[in-house]
């Protein structure tokens, strides 16, 4: 019955992304449709009513909570992972958003698979850094945490995608131009000053 009720969370999920970001009227109707089915199967396995299923979805929708973005530092023989953004041509540690029904820890490993074609594990938590106190640019309307992982290579061959279009592995004094608006340089510092020094304490804002 879990793996059910996280189907249907997915489902609204996606329709709550496609209601966000579509402008065509006939993807908005569907979106609404799956949102209408989402609440049903909700509401099914929970034994209540569909009313009371979507009273329970306005404060996701009404209330802005901050959005989650996942971040991994792969170091391999004193090189850190980076991949090439193409949207603004410049590198940054791979990541994404989180994923509803999906670990933190789960989901950061899944970006680095999708983002770099590298398997990694052992996702140890670095940092969750409020992204509005911190100098990334441009600034975004959505209140962001951004999360940070210090995984361990695996294995894997590079693999590029539509969203990247370069991968590979610098030295802290070689970075390429970063894309400020997903990483800085304090934020690969970091990740080596772990990876050197494992007692490091974990930085929250």
């Amino acid at each position: 019955m879990s793996q059910w009720m996280n189907w249907a969370k997915q489902l609204q999920a996606l329709s709550q992304a496609g209601q966000a970001y579509s402008k065509d009227k006939f993807d908005l109707e569907r979106f609404d449709e799956i949102s209408s089915i989402s609440h049903q199967m909700i509401a099914q396995l929970a034994n209540t009513s569909v009313e009371r299923v979507k009273q329970l979805f306005v404060p996701e929708v009404g209330y802005p909570t901050p959005k989650v973005d996942l971040r991994a530092g792969v170091i391999k023989d004193g090189k850190i992972l980076l991949v090439r953004e193409r949207e603004d041509d410049c590198w940054t540690m791979p990541g994404g958003w989180a994923d509803v029904c999906e670990t933190p820890s789960t989901g950061v490993v899944r970006e680095v698979l999708e983002e770099s074609g590298y398997h990694v594990s052992h996702p140890k938590l670095v940092a969750i850094k409020d992204r509005d106190v911190h100098p990334y640019l441009p600034k975004y309307p959505q209140h962001i945490y951004k999360m940070f992982f210090l995984c361990r290579f695996e294995s894997g061959q590079p693999r590029t995608n539509i969203e990247i279009s370069d991968i590979g592995f610098f030295a802290l004094d070689e970075l390429p131009p970063l894309s400020e608006s997903r990483v800085l340089k304090s934020d690969i510092e970091l990740m080596f000053q772990h990876a050197e020094y494992p007692q490091t304490e974990i930085h929250v804002d």
